[in-house]
């Protein structure tokens, strides 16, 4: 158990945390700061409080304000403990929101903090699955768990389980009605007094059954209760009792009860259809007199749980887009729609100034296709933006009628350093080009790109990466001639590789404009091919680097990049290999180095037990690794390790990490996990060939609330910077990451400056004169108040 307090669950409990309608705009974060990009498409579950509405997504809390409709979010990075929301349940009687995961941890959300419960992962008798299913608040600050196992309580206050029930049969909802406790299973109701004896011994519990008309074998639900009676689903019929006699209220046809919901004036019944007589999935709203109303068919896409405010006003949980209410119950739908991501599913992240793009598609382990269509996504100034079949006609193939033709599975995209066009690589049907609003699509049919043989009718793109003259490659996968080429003028042209290589994917265009590929096959390492005269094919060169005739420790390679210095660095499932051949790459003696490193007080070879899926390099060429433990940060020659994140010690999602992209402007770390995207805000961006004149200083005037790190930006990369008094004395020196200097505004023996104003003298880093031909410096000023 863990006691997490954070910001943002302080002020939202105090009720003084800032709601909008809208997810945040993509703006400045302070040096380490976390930010989630997650999806808010539908809540599967909902509870409520006097005030708010909170509904449980995939990965976070969404939260709505009763009075005025704003929302506001919970997620791992404002200190939720896991990602993958089970179900979640409102305390009155504690004032605690309860969060139940998919791996059966619980964090109490408190006006204190956020409270972390363990227990039950962490209990190695119960066997088997263990899925929270429903959660019940008793007055007396008690929660009753309705699980895979059994059933559980806990005593909030003190954050302990006071008693765990196994009963053989799944939980599906627990209540309480007459100082009895009620549980619906999967073999029928049972009840025990609240204050017996041997509560956990299930032997001590009644079933509900034949003695009050009931049959013998059921399955139940559902329960709630409403009107004095106890409501309960037998096999889909509901039935009330009233402590005495159990007698059948509703008997639909062809629907299987999902759920039982009794907060308000009306008893809510959300019903699937399970049979040839229904139409459809439904919810209904009992009164008080039993007579059921169908709510607006509208607001039902799949049900999974319904809460009803004193004034009648119903919020719906559902497996379907949107987040929707009734403001009564024969009132028409009303849905929330939130702009943000839509799927946590991910492939590939790109960065052209302001602007965020990801696609969502996927291949399996052999690079066949998952048939994903949720396309590709921009986030620009503050907003998502969805591209695929159903927004876009272009994304519908060349006929609109044929849904075998739509474009599924974007697995890649680049954008045009020059002009902004963006370039997204379906792996079912082809390359879009996009340039708002005008949406092009190539295939075999109008370009030189290619089928792939053995599946003629599908012309499969899996990289994309440009040159310094703007050329867009391309990698066409399983194509006879699996590299093309997209000139700025529009000329296209394919290239065969000539290293019997066509299971072509991830590519990068180095210097010499040498276009480095990982294969994708378990037995095709890494490919580099030269071009020459791109009109010459007697001039092109391919050599190809297996665990053979190169370092290469498999030939199962994932991911390459291209450093500051011009070395490619390869990902392989084991570990990384380092190719600092530049010119020299079609020579015998490139062959590729794996970093020796200590580990453990041995000398052992770079992530050499790791499954490296992505690398990325941010503006002080420092590497950024994702692996499917995790991400290492790494210094620009790989031997010393900066940081380590995983969801151990940080807000990632999840520690399969899919890809990374640095936005070389601001320094954001973008990091696709398995469950969805987040950033950090790094300490390094891009040098400049020359200084800002005159550097940038972030905060500027320094006030005595503030103790981050200041950012000294606007320099030469790796700029060595120094800051003194005005009257010339040294307090702090340091040398720039990429283009930005921090300083935590302490003197060398670590006392906090006091008020005045503090010189910063910045100058080129030696090592690169290059960059602008010569020296460069330029200088500031830093303002303290204290």
């Amino acid at each position: 158990m863990s006691r997490l307090y954070t910001r943002a669950t302080i002020l939202f409990f105090s009720l003084i945390v800032s709601f909008s309608n809208e997810l945040p705009a993509q703006s400045g974060l302070a040096i380490g700061e976390w930010r989630a990009y997650l999806p808010y498409t539908f809540g599967a579950h909902v509870t409520q409080s006097d005030e708010f509405v909170y509904y449980g997504t995939e990965a976070s809390i969404l939260i709505i304000e009763k009075s005025d409709l704003s929302t506001a979010y919970l997620s791992r990075v404002d200190g939720l403990s896991q990602s993958g929301i089970q179900t979640i349940r409102y305390s009155k009687a504690t004032s605690t929101l309860v969060v139940a995961y998919t791996n059966t941890v619980i964090d109490l959300i408190g006006k204190d903090g956020i409270v972390t419960m363990n227990q039950i992962r962490n209990f190695s008798n119960i066997t088997g699955t263990k899925n929270i299913n429903r959660i019940y608040d008793s007055s007396d600050g008690q929660l009753l768990l309705a699980t895979s196992y059994g059933i559980s309580g806990i005593d909030v206050a003190a954050t302990e389980f006071v008693f765990t029930t196994f009963t053989g049969a799944a939980v599906r909802d627990i209540t309480q009605f007459g100082g009895r406790i009620y549980a619906a299973t999967d073999e029928g109701v049972y009840s025990i007094d609240k204050d017996a004896d041997f509560i956990e011994d299930f032997r001590n519990w009644e079933l509900i059954g034949p003695d009050l008309g009931l049959p013998a074998e059921y399955r139940s639900t559902g329960l709630a209760v409403f009107s004095d009676q106890l409501f309960f689903g037998v096999d889909g019929v509901i039935y009330a009792y009233d402590g005495r006699d159990a007698l059948p209220f509703y008997d639909p046809e062809g629907l299987e009860l999902a759920y039982l919901s009794a907060e308000g004036p009306e008893l809510l019944a959300g019903y699937t259809c399970t049979g040839t007589s229904c139409t459809g999935d439904l919810v209904l709203a009992f009164d008080n007199q039993g007579i059921p109303h169908i709510l607006d068919p509208g607001c039902t896409g799949k049900p999974t749980y319904a809460v009803q405010e004193a004034s009648g006003r119903i919020w719906l949980g559902d497996l379907y887009r949107n987040f929707r209410y009734l403001n009564s119950s024969n009132s028409p739908c009303k849905n929330i729609s939130i702009n943000a991501p839509l799927t946590s599913n991910l492939r590939e992240l790109a960065v052209y100034n302001n602007q965020l793009w990801t696609t969502s598609g996927g291949v399996n382990a052999t690079f066949s296709n998952r048939f994903i269509g949720d396309g590709f996504a921009s986030f620009i100034d503050g907003r998502w933006t969805i591209y695929n079949r159903e927004t876009k006609n272009e994304i519908k193939g060349l006929s609109l009628e044929d849904p075998g033709d739509d474009l599924l599975d974007f697995i890649t995209i680049a954008i045009h350093p020059g002009n902004g066009t963006v370039y997204a690589g379906s792996f079912y049907e082809g390359l879009i080009e996009f340039t708002d609003p005008v949406m092009n699509l190539y295939n075999d049919t109008n370009s030189s790109l290619q089928n792939a043989v053995g599946d003629e009718a599908r012309t499969r793109i899996s990289g994309l990466a440009f040159d310094t003259d703007n050329n867009l490659w391309i990698s066409n996968h399983a194509a006879p001639k699996p590299l093309s080429m997209l000139s700025p003028d529009g000329d296209w042209q394919s290239f065969n590789l000539g290293c019997g290589r066509t299971l072509v994917h991830q590519l990068a265009v180095d210097e010499n404009g040498y276009k480095w590929i990982v294969d994708g096959s378990s037995q095709g390492g890494i490919t580099v091919f030269d071009s020459g005269m791109a009109e010459d094919p007697g001039d092109d060169r391919c050599r190809s680097f297996t665990e053979t005739n190169s370092n290469l420790p498999t030939n199962n390679t994932n991911c390459l990049a291209i450093d500051l210095e011009g070395d490619v660095w390869v990902g392989t499932t084991q570990g990384i290999v380092i190719f600092e051949c530049g010119s020299s790459a079609f020579e015998d003696i490139c062959t590729g180095s794996r970093r020796i490193v200590e580990q453990d007080g041995f000398g052992a070879y770079l992530l050499e037990t790791e499954n490296v899926q992505t690398i990325a390099i941010d503006g002080a060429n420092r590497k950024w690794i994702g692996t499917t433990n995790g991400i290492f940060v790494l210094s620009p020659d790989g031997e010393e390790q900066i940081f380590r994140f995983t969801t151990d010690n940080s807000p990632l999602f999840d520690n399969n990490i899919i890809d990374i992209v640095v936005h070389p402007q601001t320094g954001e770390v973008f990091i696709a996990t398995n469950k969805g995207l987040l950033s950090r805000q790094s300490d390094a961006i891009e040098g400049q060939r020359t200084h800002s004149n005159p550097i940038q200083v972030f905060p500027n005037p320094v006030r005595p609330d503030y103790q981050g790190p200041i950012a000294i930006k606007g320099l030469t990369r790796d700029a060595v910077v120094k800051i003194t008094t005005p009257g010339g004395q040294l307090i702090f020196e340091t040398r720039a990451l990429g283009g930005q200097a921090t300083w935590d505004g302490r003197d060398y023996n670590g006392n906090r400056v006091g008020s005045g104003v503090y010189l910063v003298f910045s100058s080129s880093s030696e090592q690169n004169f290059g960059l602008s031909a010569k020296p460069d410096a330029a200088a500031g000023k830093i303002v303290f108040i204290r």
